[in-house]
């Protein structure tokens, strides 16, 4: 079952106000700090922790103590210098460039300039670069502390409520604006917020940035779920007092409610074509694919007067479809489209990954049990003691029907599995069995 991070943010977000919200979920602080040592920035900077109370909500608070005042700020690429030089795993520093991405192309927007261009000023402080690092490096402790499975790949989803922005006014490095700041505002666009519960910033743009980056319904138009399992919560503190409502950052853990299935609106779009060669529209469909199209698929059809032609379907969301249709006109013969609402329903499924003797394997898990009203890893007989301790189960790679009765349909993924029979000279049912094996191994039961 999905772990997700639900981020309210009805009272904004700032980086420090994430910080304290993920260590207060359970991301250790001492961890954090060490992490945060890897990017030799020694002397530049330390992290101080306090719990503190807002309109009578505990709440921990962060702060980021500058302690080298001859250090501005930084542009954009000595920023990615210092996290690419560092000892930071490649989660960490692939996340948190992605973070300084989208706040590098809004700067570059508003400056009229290029992302690589950009010279940083508020963002480029210390502060602003420990508050996004420590986020990606938080993140990770989280997915390591919470992963299904030992050795996971894992993944936590994040999602996020609609942002308040605040009121009032803001002073940036070119003068007073009225809030959101011109980042802010640029990083938000077409996202869903609100103004006016504060007179002051509750957004900044290093906040704006981590839930733009990293919430699944902001980045991939995935709806976040309705119904969910609360696990734990976390309250990271802001630097001033509301009247009337706390100002905190909640970020709560949570399970993903829905069981075996679930089911979604979606556009299948279809044209017929039989005037076009087929390794043009090979190449059509692998543009398609990645655009980012749910699926693209082809059949062969009988068209007028007996030609043989191809239909071209291709599933997309919903506020995709005119994307697409654009990219059928635009790389295909078609001179017309059908476009079909759908309901598609799928099996609830995780992806985590597996160390074998050929590398690490890709694995897709899903509930095959239809009508199952158990969670993915109850229906495999697995238990949960604490936060820290995996899940396991035993699975009998050698007997089908214990995996069915289990409700489990395990798939180690094709493109892992041909790369690693190319690279040793193995068959591919090889590289299948030895990641099932791995699975089985780590999800076995503690004696």
């Amino acid at each position: 079952m999905a772990k997700i991070l639900y981020y309210d943010a009805s009272s904004g977000i700032s980086g420090d106000m994430n910080l304290g919200a993920l260590v207060d979920l359970g991301a250790d602080f001492s961890y954090l700090c060490a992490e945060l040592e890897k990017l030799n920035l020694a002397g530049e900077f330390h992290l101080e922790k306090c719990e503190i109370l807002k309109s009578g909500v505990r709440a921990v608070k962060i702060n980021v103590i500058a302690t080298n005042a001859s250090v501005c700020s930084r542009n954009f690429e000595s920023i990615k210098k210092i996290v690419l030089d560092s000892n930071l795993s490649e989660f960490v520093k692939g996340v948190s460039l992605d973070i300084f991405q989208t706040i590098a192309e809004a700067e570059a927007k508003i400056h009229g300039t290029s992302a690589q261009n950009v010279h940083f000023h508020e963002i480029g402080a210390i502060d602003s670069i420990v508050d996004i690092v420590g986020a990606a490096i938080c993140f990770e402790a989280l997915n390591k502390s919470f992963a299904p499975t030992s050795g996971a790949n894992f993944k936590l989803q994040i999602y996020s409520s609609d942002i308040e922005l605040g009121g009032g006014t803001v002073r940036c490095e070119h003068g007073g604006f009225s809030v959101p700041a011109p980042a802010t505002a640029e990083i938000l666009r077409g996202m869903p917020v609100s103004l006016g519960r504060s007179d002051f910033e509750m957004t900044t743009p290093t906040g704006a940035a981590i839930l733009r980056t990293c919430a699944l319904n902001f980045t991939s138009n995935v709806p976040a779920p309705n119904k969910f399992k609360i696990l734990r919560i976390g309250y990271g503190a802001g630097g001033k007092d509301a009247q009337g409502f706390a100002n905190v950052l909640r970020v709560m853990l949570c399970e993903d409610a829905c069981r075996s299935q679930r089911a979604q609106t979606q556009i299948l779009i279809e044209t017929n074509i039989d005037d076009m060669d087929a390794e043009s529209l090979a190449y059509a469909c692998e543009i398609l694919r990645e655009n980012g199209a749910l699926d693209v698929f082809s059949e062969a059809v009988y068209m007028k007067k007996g030609r043989v032609g191809v239909k071209l379907s291709v599933l997309c969301h919903k506020e995709d479809a005119a994307k697409f249709k654009e990219l059928v006109f635009a790389h295909t013969s078609a001179i017309g489209v059908r476009e079909i609402e759908v309901r598609k329903t799928e099996l609830a499924r995780e992806f985590t990954s597996v160390d074998t003797k050929f590398g690490k394997i890709g694995l897709k898990i899903s509930l095959a049990a239809a009508n199952s009203t158990t969670s993915l890893y109850e229906s495999a007989n697995l238990k949960f003691a604490g936060a820290n301790e995996k899940p396991a189960a035993t699975l009998n790679l050698n007997d089908g029907e214990n995996l069915a009765q289990a409700g489990l349909k395990i798939k180690p993924e094709f493109k892992d599995c041909k790369a690693a029979a190319a690279a040793h000279g193995v068959t591919i049912a090889e590289v299948r069995k030895a990641a099932l094996k791995a699975y089985d191994e780590i999800r076995k039961f503690k004696k």
